[in-house]
């Protein structure tokens, strides 16, 4: 029982499960928020990512990209594979591992990236609007500085005024 407690804290603590480490959400774990306000800054700031067109087109680019690279690169190492004398089921290999490592590449690593530098913002920007003293760059939780404190410490940004 005793392990079966401990396996259950260690698997809350990671939280491989909820794949957080490559889709984290923005909101520090550390500030005093209930779910239902963590899920409440969530959906303004995905109402804030839905108004501004920008962001969908730049995520559109994408798949749209997507469905033209896949098949130059394809290509491309089908012919490198035959260059290097692979045949066979080398070959087809190859090919395969190709489309696998690109649509990785492209919709989880692009994905990731462009969550980060598009949508993290939004994220922080609610929480402080939600009254959490969050910096609007990096989302450092600002607790108990002194208003002297002109930039935050985690990324240098300038301080906007206290809530």
């Amino acid at each position: 029982m005793r392990l079966r407690m401990e396996a259950a804290r260690y698997v809350d603590r990671v939280d491989y499960l909820s794949m957080s480490w490559i889709w984290p959400t923005y909101v520090d774990r550390e500030l005093p928020l209930t779910k239902e306000q963590r899920k409440a800054i969530h959906r303004d700031a995905w109402r804030l990512w839905m108004r501004n067109r920008w962001n969908f087109l730049i995520y559109l680019t994408l798949p749209i990209s997507y469905v033209f690279v896949l098949p130059v690169a394809r290509d491309l190492m089908g012919r490198l594979a035959s260059w290097a004398g692979v045949g066979g089921m080398g070959y087809k290999s190859v090919r395969a591992f190709t489309i696998f490592a690109i649509t990785i590449a492209f919709f989880v690593l692009g994905g990731a990236v462009f969550q980060r530098f598009r949508f993290a913002p939004l994220v922080y920007r609610v929480t402080r609007r939600h009254g959490h003293d969050v910096c609007p760059k990096c989302g450092y939780w600002l607790r108990g500085l002194n208003d002297d404190v002109k930039r935050c410490p985690e990324c240098g940004q300038e301080r906007s005024a206290a809530l």
